[in-house]
């Protein structure tokens, strides 16, 4: 059994608000950890990314923290993110991703939002528009995601409509598809994209201040020559799952615990869960905890995964309920219902760590803190 270090990190007595599932933010590591970036990319401009609420971490305190800490701005997914953050008293600069709709330019508009221009449809569609509601825009090159952003080859159709939009762009983006990839090669094929396509612009006289074309791996491993600014996500949640990104100082922020409903000592052949999947070969206790697929845990976790108490680590039996898992312990051991078990642990060689259980369900870190439901209490220290 590995150990459990989340003691250093319980819960505050009597903090109001809390719930009997509690997901625990370490906003000062948060701000490490951009502080660590930066140092990859010195002289670079950071856009911190709290798009899908700040990656299941909190989008307002996220956001506040890093802004206080001098991040030059943020980057979201949609409009609705941007305006939560607007709504909360955040005056920094906001860029939306994904939002294409006709209607959302007299809103971004009158917040001082930011909007990607993502394809040549997209872009005549806003002349008319933008004429009326001037609006800030980043051009994105598709520079090898395929999903999204301008083919350098599109650029010359779409030149005309690109001078008359000159005075509201303010940013030139595109986005790595594997810059965590050891041999770098695509990374290198994307940023010669990249630079073809500022090229081609810059021929015609288009040189948006911003350039950014790097994420959390493009940014700590170099990938920046050129660029103004980086665009990091899931490096500043401590979940880049890259060997450069520990030796860096990167660290997991985020620490998910839940409180032990019920502590019982069973003896062998009793069954836990749906489908009776987990039956005790002798006698148990077992320890029922207040989380289930409902708050985000996958129910695909069922008889896989792990949990952390007083320095120990127990595996979870039985079928993830919507609202409880169950924690096989040793029959003698000292538990009881209102004591709390880690789930994500902050500590990457833990089995119970994000980054391990994503390992366990074929995904990765982003998806698992993604996942969790705002009805999970989050707490911030």
């Amino acid at each position: 059994m590995s150990s459990d270090r989340s003691q250093a990190c319980e819960r505050t007595p009597g903090q109001a608000g809390e719930g009997p599932l509690v997901a625990r933010v370490d906003l000062s590591q948060l701000v490490a950890n951009m502080n660590c970036l930066r140092r990859a990319a010195p002289g670079l401009g950071m856009l911190a990314v709290v798009k899908a609420d700040a990656y299941g971490h909190g989008a307002v305190p996220v956001a506040r923290s890093l802004v206080a800490a001098g991040a030059e701005g943020l980057c979201v997914a949609t409009l609705a993110e941007a305006l939560e953050l607007r709504q909360h008293g955040l005056q920094a600069p906001l860029l939306v991703f994904g939002d294409r709709r006709p209607e959302s330019v007299p809103i971004a508009a009158a917040h001082a939002i930011d909007l990607a221009v993502v394809s040549a449809e997209h872009l005549r569609d806003l002349l008319p528009l933008v004429a009326q509601h001037p609006v800030g825009l980043h051009l994105k090159l598709d520079t090898g995601m395929g999903n999204t952003g301008f083919q350098v080859a599109e650029l010359g159709a779409a030149m005309d409509d690109l001078q008359a939009l000159r005075p509201n762009l303010r940013g030139v983006m595109g986005h790595y598809t594997d810059a965590e990839a050891p041999d770098g090669k695509s990374a290198l094929l994307q940023r010669q994209t990249f630079q073809a396509g500022l090229a081609r612009l810059r021929e015609a006289g288009i040189a948006p201040p911003m350039v950014h074309h790097a994420n959390s791996a493009g940014c700590l491993r170099g990938f920046t020559e050129g660029d103004t600014h980086v665009r990091c996500g899931i490096g500043l949640y401590g979940l880049l799952d890259l060997p450069d990104a520990e030796p860096a100082g990167l660290r997991p922020i985020l620490e998910l615990s839940a409180e032990v409903t019920r502590a019982v000592r069973v003896p062998a052949g009793t069954p836990v869960g749906y489908g009776s999947t987990w039956v005790a070969p002798h006698p148990v206790t077992l320890a029922t905890l207040a989380c289930g697929y409902a708050d985000g845990f996958s129910r695909a976790l069922s008889n896989r995964a792990w949990a952390g108490f007083n320095g120990g680590t127990y595996p979870l039996v039985g079928t993830v309920s919507m609202d409880a898992v169950v924690a096989v312990l040793p029959a003698d051991a000292a538990i009881r219902a209102g004591d709390r078990m880690t789930l994500l642990s902050r500590h990457p060689e833990d089995p119970h760590s994000v980054l391990q259980t994503a390992r366990l369900l074929g995904t990765i870190g982003y998806e698992v803190t993604c996942a969790l439901h705002r009805r999970v209490t989050r707490q911030y220290f």
